[in-house]
């Protein structure tokens, strides 16, 4: 494929979405998110698997009101599942704690298993679905397009810097979520990574109808510009060259018709 596209000489450009799922994936190596993401998994996994756990459990959701969603159980391949695991952890946590002191889970480890989880690790459920809820809705936005444009990458990446700018208030493990989303993210489409298409990007932001106003370089607008005079005078080129390669075929196909014409007979 990659010979293909030199050869068209054409621009190649990967999916914005997977390169957000890239970043929010760097997750899993830190040690933070490691250590707190295996306890929730843990509870989730538990409360999957055992039979006596989820009837107990579908009946504390009916008694709290609460949606009877199944739990999510995240894989590191599959696009927000982290993500996703931790929301509907939240949703369903005071039916987890009520079915922690239920009396039909009668073993202590079992008990134990959804004590586990403390009011800590409930904070940093917070501040996780705080802080990656934006990289949630970008991937949906571009990805659920049925013709995504490229002109929405710079918009989200620029939302994406403001909201994943580390912030005095911030937990330690906010900061540390924060600060390893972005340095994956910092040094996509820029101009020393790949400045063809940086400038590609520029150029399709300023004209999508949503954004042309937002874009405050005239640098961009200069370029635009000038190809738009480039291509308008490319096309002048090409109706003059036209006009002349019809008229000379008119000329000969007039001097054909000429040359086999019958001279008329004296009288």
């Amino acid at each position: 494929m990659d010979v293909a596209v030199q050869k068209m000489k054409v621009m190649k450009m990967g999916c914005f979405a997977h390169t957000l799922n890239i970043a929010a994936q760097k997750l899993y190596s830190l040690t933070s998110i490691a250590n707190w993401s295996v306890r929730i998994r843990a509870v989730v996994l538990w409360l999957r698997r055992n039979s006596l756990a989820k009837p107990v459990l579908k009946e504390k959701q009916k008694l709290l009101g609460l949606h009877e969603h199944s739990f999510i159980l995240d894989v590191r391949t599959r696009w927000n599942s982290l993500f996703l695991m931790v929301v509907r952890f939240i949703e369903q946590y005071p039916a987890i704690q009520a079915a922690s002191r239920d009396p039909r889970i009668k073993k202590v480890m079992d008990r134990d298993r959804l004590l586990r989880v403390s009011d800590d690790d409930m904070s940093k459920c917070e501040d996780f679905v705080d802080t990656m809820r934006v990289l949630y809705t970008s991937t949906l936005a571009v990805s659920a397009d049925r013709s995504a444009t490229a002109g929405q990458i710079l918009p989200i990446l620029d939302k994406l810097r403001a909201k994943f700018e580390v912030k005095d208030e911030d937990s330690a493990f906010k900061k540390a979520t924060k600060e390893k989303v972005w340095a994956d993210l910092s040094h996509r489409y820029t101009e020393e990574t790949n400045k063809e298409l940086r400038l590609f990007l520029e150029e399709a932001t300023a004209l999508d109808p949503r954004f042309k106003g937002k874009s405050q370089d005239e640098a961009v607008w200069t370029r635009l510009e000038n190809e738009a005079v480039a291509l308008f005078a490319g096309d002048k080129i090409g109706e003059v060259t036209q006009q002349e390669g019809k008229g000379r075929k008119e000329q000969q196909e007039g001097e054909e018709v000429s040359e086999g014409e019958e001279m008329p007979e004296a009288p």
